[in-house]
């Protein structure tokens, strides 16, 4: 009997807690994922080291584990530069890849494979493939060598117009309309703003245009209609809405500043204040999302059913977070970033009938819990059922991405449903180079950043500024140490001959220290370099020394053990495969980790394994785990 899946699919749902989601599931909030789970079998041991974005992804990618595919932290420390933490740029995109994905593998034996937003997969090496660009979080992005957690977007981030000051946007004042053409009938004392717009965090800078708000009374309550118009004609006004009102989407086009060819753009706008005299009034302005650039081949961008989408990057966490918007604001934007990635989806899948393999990651559940899952926690009951139900609404918009998804693809597929890695709540922060700098061995003074891009660096144990020339060790990204040695890193005082000394003092100082708020440890682990390879770590990415934390003092993730649980909150990855030869409702209770994954398709399809794939296929959740000789 041939039981091997003619094509397989990865759907992947970045941070999606385990106990969460089967919580969700259990209360029937998520048909599709239910069903998704009756259908096949689920792994209840899903494992990843580290817990976090761009090494699991990779992990996922190419069956290989962090020390081989060359990709140990978010981050990636760039040779030749200072150990500092802030010298550390994001570690997104397949340049720094040193495993082959499983993409490429298929591709070179003429399959056809489609990739869509996937954080490690940019730019495309395949000859037959479509891919839309994975370089970060989002689509139409790119975090590789961006510094903190900067990043670039075809064609600009989110922004906002208002009455008072925002770093992210344009600070206005609205006086006398004068000059205006086809005013709306019957405006009594119409207002205008002019806005002089700049496009921030561009992958090609864009062109400043002037804009108009106008806003008059279409009542007896004050001021309460608001239009945005490019120039000082209401005919032309790009939308006119009300407090509380979203615009329909907006194209407009953009020039390039380089060399000044027109780009169209979509975006929408959300008047959230605009008071009765138009003293005070604030305009949110999503990203806005561009036509062309993020494909490969580029003529896949013709097929690609978004001219009525907007990306929505972040889903508006970091305008959140400075006051711009409020929690319902950021469900709809989840929604609209879903509804672009679901139609970008499903139409290349449309124009690509013959696929092989499609791979696809969505970001919601991971910014969703940078925002609130530690709320989800809080003694306050107002504010924690107000974070579970935003949690609700935010799977339930996966939900609905998936059961577009597997609709498209097809009862045929071998499709895994996964996570890259959980969260738990946010914990007592540990600053690493606090303990270092009480053993004596590094020195540094606290920082106050006005950079709005830097609002995770307090909550990540690094806002401070460290003087390589003063210590002998250095605290770098998540979960490392470097011995600062002399000639070989910029600053470096340690000689060669004090190295192993010097690592032993951190180890040391790591295990000692106890944290001020609690009396206790938080360093679960320490270890040499060289002995974190038998957890899958300890490339040429590593620091001299790599340890973890208990999960109670994590931040969200990144820094423990995937067996790490606290409070609402665990981090380990969600991990289900259903389709054909898989057993239906199955629940498999032994470890399997991330490097399963691609042995385990390539398996059960008789595709070739990636040439440095690790993992093993996953025969306990197959009908029939004997293959040879099954496929024509």
């Amino acid at each position: 009997m041939k039981t091997m899946a003619k094509k397989a699919a990865v759907i992947g749902f970045d941070c999606a807690i385990p106990k969460r989601l089967q919580a969700l599931v259990a209360e029937g909030a998520l048909p599709n994922f239910k069903k998704f789970i009756e259908d096949g079998s689920y792994m209840t041991e899903g494992y990843n080291l580290p817990t976090v974005t761009p090494p699991s992804w990779a992990t996922i990618c190419t069956g290989a584990y962090p020390r081989t595919h060359g990709v140990e932290d978010y981050y990636y420390y760039l040779e030749g530069e200072s150990l500092e933490h802030k010298k550390t740029c994001q570690a997104f995109g397949s340049e720094i890849l040193t495993a082959e994905t499983i993409w490429d593998a298929w591709d070179k034996r003429g399959r056809k494979c489609i990739v869509v937003n996937y954080p490690m997969s940019w730019p495309s090496k395949m000859r037959n493939g479509v891919m839309v660009m994975g370089e970060g979080l989002s689509p139409a992005e790119t975090r590789w060598q961006q510094l903190g957690n900067g990043h670039k977007e075809y064609l600009a981030s989110e922004s906002v117009i208002s009455s008072d000051f925002y770093p992210m946007g344009v600070q206005a004042r609205f006086d006398d309309a004068k000059g205006w053409a086809n005013l709306p009938a019957g405006a009594e004392e119409p207002l205008e703003a002019v806005i002089p717009m700049t496009f921030k965090e561009s992958m090609e800078p864009l062109k400043g245009q002037t804009w108009y708000a106008l806003t008059w009374e279409g009542g007896d309550d004050g001021y309460d209609r608001f239009a945005l118009c490019p120039e000082r004609d209401f005919s032309k006004a790009f939308f006119t809405i009300g407090a509380g009102q979203w615009s329909d989407v907006v194209t407009h086009d953009f020039t390039i500043a380089a060399d000044g060819r027109t780009e169209k753009g979509t975006f929408r706008c959300k008047l959230m204040e605009l008071s009765d005299d138009a003293e005070s009034f604030r305009l949110y302005i999503t990203g806005i999302s561009g036509f062309s650039g993020f494909t490969a081949p580029a003529e896949a961008a013709d097929k690609l059913a978004i001219s009525d989408q907007v990306i929505c990057n972040d889903m508006g966490l970091v305008a959140f977070i400075h006051g711009v918007i409020d929690m319902d604001t950021v469900v709809e934007l989840a929604q609209f970033h879903s509804d672009w990635l679901t139609a970008a989806a499903t139409s290349t899948l449309k124009a690509n009938p013959d696929w092989d393999l499609f791979y696809m990651h969505t970001h919601l559940v991971d910014w969703f819990y940078h925002g609130w899952l530690s709320d989800m926690d809080s003694e306050d009951a107002v504010r924690r059922e107000r974070a579970l139900d935003m949690e609700r609404r935010i799977y339930q918009i996966e939900d609905r991405l998936l059961g577009n998804l597997l609709k498209a693809l097809g009862d045929d597929a071998l499709v895994c449903l996964c996570s890259d890695h959980g969260a738990t709540p946010m914990g007592p922060i540990f600053n690493t180079a606090e303990a270092l700098k009480a053993a004596g061995l590094c020195h540094y003074e606290p920082k106050a950043s006005e950079n709005y891009w830097e609002i995770y660096e307090e909550s990540e144990g690094y806002n401070y500024i460290l003087d390589v020339t003063k210590s002998k060790a250095v605290p770098q990204r998540y979960m490392f140490v470097y011995v600062n040695q002399e000639g070989k890193y910029p600053g470096g005082i340690v000689k060669p001959e004090d190295y192993e000394e010097v690592r032993d003092a951190i180890i040391d100082a790591l295990l000692d220290y106890k944290h001020p708020q609690t009396g206790k440890r938080p360093v679960l682990l320490a270890v040499r370099k060289e002995d974190a390879k038998v957890f899958g770590m300890g490339g040429a990415q590593a620091g001299d020394v790599v340890y973890a934390l208990k999960p109670e003092y994590m931040a969200e993730h990144g820094y423990g053990l995937p067996t790490g649980v606290s409070g609402c909150g665990e981090l380990k990855n969600v991990l289900i495969f259903k389709g054909p030869n898989v057993k239906r409702n199955f629940r498999y209770e032994r470890p399997r980790w991330l490097a399963d994954i691609v042995p385990t398709l390539c398996y059960m399809t008789g595709n070739p394994i990636p040439a440095d794939a690790e993992g093993g296929p996953i025969y306990q959740i197959m009908e029939n785990p004997d293959l040879n000789g099954t496929k024509d």
